[in-house]
């Protein structure tokens, strides 16, 4: 006659028996559900991962190129007919544009060519062309193509030009053969109009060998790589096809290829081809272009087998496994796991300020893993709190000199004008400016130059004790005070700080300086807009400047 505890036993073997090969059924059909899944997942990641880069490179192109066009047609206004007749005017239009067309430049990515030109129908050809060079890592000015020896047709010289004038609005185009570059390349370019008039061409470009090249550089699983298309459904890039081809050249296979990069931009999801041999994904770029990640299925399935096995040999030692621990730590395996469950929704929730109740009866030499994961999480919140408080900083702090960078000016200057449509606003903005740190920088070094800059920066704090200091610019600074400080006072002081440096000091650099600065106080009568304090200030400081250097 069997015990009562063999009984329990036989059950409970037959059950976990049972349940065992049954949960192996499911996870054999999970795994085939799974490995599809997260090859489908493996794909999209990749693809979204590196359009994501390839689209922030367009985007600061666009916001680049953009911001030149705005600038250029805010600077030709109330200039336009004196540009037609007078060289310097038009000359000084041009430097303008260009100087701020290379800072937008360089603060973008992946700028292969800078243009500006007017249009023909303003006279004598004018504006500039930037080139990169990787010889030389920047951009170069070159002399520009001349369009009018060439036909409108003539896309391969003059299309850059000829092309977004038809278009008539903002627009990427290509990608082509630019011969005036000697590269291929896809252009994002703003046809410029004033008052209806057509006036000139901006535009960026982006060498096509340079995507390209960084496209060759993608892998999955074992042979899979990226494939591009350009908007009209050309092959710009291939493994196979590396210079591109054109779809009127394309193969069965290559048009199914197409067709089923289509399928999934549509669907949005993988997408299985040339008779389920390879999947994909696709995903359409800024420009208009395809980018898609392929790879064999043969190689993805090879995953699911591995796993599969695995799983066979893994369910056999797990079943042995079970029935010697299972009913031993079942309560003390659920509590920490409840508590751990707890835990990952408060910092889902973004509360980092967690911790576990941990039970008087477990004493800490006899603590499991599970619950010292416990701990371990709550480490890890605290951590995370304080790098997340560290980022904030980072976030708002300039690294070179401490004071607010940038982004806290902006940040500051929007909340002001939300008082001033409010009309609360009452303040007064100092503006302020190093002279010849570029003479600095030029003839001692950037090492010295920043060291100015930090010693700067010491002396506005001195001077400006409890009033938010922020660098803007290289050499530009400003403060925020409040109506009942004298601006002029707290200049002088700065600028008596300045002028009376010790020998000791002065001699650090070797070269004069100055720093130069300008108030304005925000006027609810006649004052609109942050802006207009901006600009009365940033006047007043370039003429406290000229006066510093003996120029007034």
């Amino acid at each position: 006659m069997k015990s009562i505890k063999s009984k329990l036993l036989t059950v409970v073997l037959s059950s976990v028996i049972a349940t065992t090969f049954l949960l192996l059924f499911i996870s054999v059909v999970a795994i085939k559900v799974l490995n599809r899944r997260d090859s489908d997942l493996l794909l999209e990641y990749i693809v979204r991962e590196n359009s994501s880069v390839i689209n922030n490179s367009l985007e600061s192109m666009e916001k680049a190129v953009d911001s030149i066009s705005y600038y250029a047609l805010e600077q030709i206004a109330g200039i336009r007919n004196a540009m037609d007749k007078n060289m310097e005017i038009r000359n000084e239009y041009l430097r303008k544009i260009e100087a701020l067309a290379l800072t937008e430049a360089k603060n973008s990515r992946d700028v292969s060519a800078l243009y500006f030109r007017l249009a023909l129908e303003m006279g004598e050809p004018s504006g500039f062309l930037y080139q990169y060079y990787e010889g030389t890592g920047r951009l170069e000015k070159r002399l520009p193509s001349d369009i009018r020896s060439y036909h409108p047709t003539d896309t391969a010289h003059v299309g850059w030009y000829y092309m977004p004038k038809e278009v008539g609005r903002a627009s990427w185009i290509g990608p082509y053969d630019n011969h005036n570059l000697k590269m291929r390349v896809v252009s994002y370019e703003i046809p410029l109009k004033y008052e209806g008039e057509f006036i000139g061409i901006v535009g960026m470009d982006v060498n096509v060998q340079v995507t390209n090249r960084d496209l060759s550089k993608i892998s999955v699983y074992k042979t899979g790589s990226a494939i591009l298309f350009d908007k009209n459904y050309n092959l710009v890039y291939h493994k196979s096809h590396v210079r591109g081809l054109d779809r009127s050249h394309f193969s069965k296979s290559q048009e199914e290829l197409l067709r089923a990069a289509l399928e999934s931009i549509e669907t949005k999801s993988a997408v299985e081809y040339n008779s389920h041999n390879d999947k994909l994904f696709a995903i359409r770029l800024r420009d208009g272009m395809i980018l898609c990640i392929t790879a064999p299925v043969s190689e993805i399935n090879m995953v699911q087998h591995r796993v599969v096995a695995a799983s066979l040999l893994g369910s056999l030692l797990i079943l042995a496994v079970i029935m010697a621990i299972s009913f031993w730590h079942i309560n003390s395996f659920l509590r920490p796991l409840n508590e751990l469950t707890q835990v990952a929704e408060k910092l889902a929730d973004g509360n980092m300020e967690v911790s576990f109740d941990h039970s008087k009866e477990h004493k800490e030499g006899s603590r499991d893993e599970i619950e010292k994961l416990s701990d371990t999480f709550e480490i890890m919140a605290k951590s995370l709190k304080h790098y997340f408080d560290h980022f904030h900083s980072l976030a708002y702090t300039d690294n070179m000199t401490g004071l607010n960078n940038k982004a806290a000016f902006l940040m500051t200057r929007d909340v002001i004008e939300s008082e001033v449509k409010m009309g609360r606003a009452s303040f007064t903005l100092v503006m302020m400016d190093v002279n010849n740190l570029k003479l600095i920088n030029d003839s001692i070094g950037h090492e010295k130059g920043d060291l100015l800059l930090k010693h700067c920066a010491q002396c506005m704090r001195d001077v400006f004790p409890g009033f938010p200091l922020y660098r803007i610019g290289g050499d530009e600074f400003c403060s925020i005070i409040n109506n009942s400080s004298d601006p002029q006072l707290l200049i002088e002081r700065l600028q008596e700080r300045t002028s009376n440096m010790s020998g000791e000091d002065f001699s650090i650099f070797n070269v004069s300086y100055q720093i130069a600065a300008g108030y304005a106080t925000f006027n609810k009568n006649t004052d609109s807009s942050f802006q207009q304090v901006f600009n009365r200030a940033d006047q007043a400081m370039y003429e406290n400047k000229k006066k510093l250097k003996g120029e007034l």
